[in-house]
């Protein structure tokens, strides 16, 4: 039996630390989960703001150079320097040269001023055919000057690019004026169009080189594991490494971001060391976490072992030394807390038992003297019922047939109450009680009350009643209805079925009664007066009936002052009934 009660107490330390290391769990993984979510956003925003601030910088150079671009195709100078010059070297050499000066002078101030030299290597104004050419450069070349335009219309980029509408990205190309090809340039070709016209005037070349935008990327610093990418609208992309950009292709996982000006990408790749870095001084809080909380619940367990273990043990013992037989009070198990109230009830619970089994070896004794009164209280009824019978055979030889019949109806009460054992009779055993009652109270009111019976059902009279109700009615009705009228009287038994129920009216004609008495007598106040039957009165009969059958069952009085009174018996109605000797 110890085992249980051991085994409940060790659940309860178990579910403190499963509780404790299940909160630990689940705040470790909780915060694992967030710490990994905030740390790969806080590095997407923080990659995604470093590439935006890159990827500005860099739009806004090259912008610089395409909106120097566009104030070519739109400059008159130069427009008027490409119509004319052809005609002007053709009619005199000296007008043509001054020409060229003059538009390379004025090409060369706006290359300066507008602060291009930075992004541009070389600049290149052209008539159509590359006979008469400007250009302005921010590195000496060895290339020949003669031979430049015809060089740039002989490169692989230069029929696409002259030939579209917008400007045009295709990637990296190899320095057409430049002996070895280095540095790798992002070229620009525009045609120049007349201001009056459609027509192509002439054309404009520009390069990028390369160096631009890997000097941009250099104040992007990466790691071993991070990329930087760039993609220019027609999809070709190239990879920053080692400062220098290699042809790639964007992996799926890259932050983008558009550059607004020019349509290119700006892709990078995020690192997984720095962010698996810092993770794992993530994971490290999360494990000290975890240690605290599941810490504190082992001396959560070691707190419930001292608080429960012990005193609860302490109860036990205490327990079982009630079992043996020690009802003393201990005083040592009256803690100032929960279980020291069970301790005091133990101790309360162990003092009344002690109490209670002085009273039972009291109630014992006091059960065998009332035993021995039983005893002696049948044998005066036998004796008395004996004595009538012998009063009945001297009346009846005498010719007393009234005194025969009293003593006959007087034995027959006194035989019912020494030999009844059982409380519920059927009704007609009861009427034939209440015959044997008004037969002795006719012959002492001379014949001047009636009794009559009015049974509308026979089988009604083999359910059931408890034994000696009817009686103390009949008395009532005799005693305090018909006998203060100081006329004859009549008491009627009506037996009938009302709503599944057995309705036996009592009703005399006699003085009636008031409110008053009717709460009186339910009361207790109001007795029979009678020796015989004294202990059982109205509300006697009407307890006994609700204790056998229930609280809606019972006595009801109806009663008219001066006309009558009619106490009417609720008895529940049972479907099969069998008669049995009582």
């Amino acid at each position: 039996m110890h085992t249980k009660k051991h085994s409940i107490r060790n659940k309860i330390v178990i579910w403190a630390v499963g509780f404790a290391l299940l909160i630990a769990l689940s705040v470790a993984t909780a915060s694992y989960i967030l710490s990994a979510r905030y740390l790969r956003e806080n590095q997407y925003q923080s990659a995604l703001t470093n590439i935006h601030v890159l990827g500005n910088e860099l739009d806004s150079d090259i912008n610089t150079v395409l909106t120097f671009s566009n104030w070519i195709c739109l400059d008159s100078t130069i427009s008027n320097y490409l119509r004319t010059v052809d005609k002007a070297y053709a009619t005199d050499l000296q007008s043509g040269r001054k020409l060229s000066v003059n538009a390379w002078n004025h090409l060369n101030n706006e290359f300066n001023i507008v602060g291009v030299r930075n992004e541009v290597e070389r600049v290149v104004i052209t008539t159509p055919n590359g006979t008469r050419f400007l250009q302005a450069i921010s590195k000496g070349d060895a290339q020949s000057i003669a031979s430049v335009p015809m060089t740039i219309m002989d490169s692989e980029f230069f029929e696409a690019h002259i030939t579209d509408q917008t400007f045009r990205w295709d990637g990296f190309f190899p320095n057409p004026l430049s002996r070895t090809g280095t540095p790798n340039i992002l070229p620009i070709v525009r045609p120049i169009y007349s201001s009056s016209s459609s027509q192509i005037i002439g054309w404009v070349y520009m390069d990028i080189p390369i160096s631009v935008i890997i000097n941009s990327f250099k104040s992007f610093v990466l790691t071993e594991d991070d990329a930087l990418y760039i993609t220019f609208s027609k999809g070709s992309t190239y990879r920053y490494s080692s400062f220098d950009l290699v042809k790639d292709t964007v992996p799926a996982d890259a932050i983008s971001y558009v550059l607004p000006d020019t349509g290119w990408t700006i892709s990078y790749l995020p690192s997984r060391a720095a962010l698996e870095g810092r993770m794992r001084s993530y994971k490290l809080l999360i494990i000290a976490i975890f240690l605290v909380i599941l810490f504190a619940g082992v001396i959560l367990s070691i707190s419930l072992h001292r608080t429960i273990n012990r005193p609860v043990d302490r109860l036990i013992s205490r327990l079982d030394k009630i079992g043996q037989g020690d009802f003393s009070r201990d005083e040592k198990i009256e803690w100032d807390n929960e279980l020291g109230e069970i301790g005091r009830g133990i101790n309360n619970l162990s003092e009344n038992v002690s109490d209670l089994m002085e009273k039972r070896l009291v109630d014992e004794k006091t059960r065998h003297d009332m035993e021995y009164q039983i005893l002696q209280s049948q044998i005066n009824p036998h004796f008395l019922y004996n004595t009538l019978n012998t009063i009945k055979w001297m009346a009846t030889i005498q010719g007393s047939e009234g005194i025969a019949d009293m003593s006959t109806s007087l034995s027959r009460l006194m035989k019912n109450i020494s030999k009844s054992t059982k409380d519920l009779i059927p009704i007609s055993d009861e009427f034939s009680l209440v015959d044997d009652y008004f037969t002795i109270m006719k012959y002492r009111y001379g014949g001047t009350i009636d009794l009559e019976y009015i049974t509308e059902e026979e089988s009604l009279l083999q359910q059931k009643i408890n034994r000696f109700s009817l009686q103390p009615i009949i008395e009532n009705a005799i005693f305090h209805g018909i006998e203060p009228k100081g006329s004859a009287g009549k008491i009627t038994i009506h037996t009938y079925k009302q709503d599944g129920n057995v309705i036996i009216d009592v009703t005399d004609n006699g003085v009636g009664m008031s409110r008053e008495s009717i709460e009186e007598i339910f009361s207790g106040r109001s007795q029979t007066s009678t020796e015989f039957f004294k202990q059982i009165g109205v509300v006697n009969v009407n307890e006994r009936i609700k204790y056998t059958f229930g609280e809606k069952y019972g006595i009801k009085i109806t009663s008219e002052e001066n006309k009558f009174t009619t106490m009417s018996f609720v008895l529940p109605f049972e479907e099969e009934t069998k008669c049995t000797d009582y």
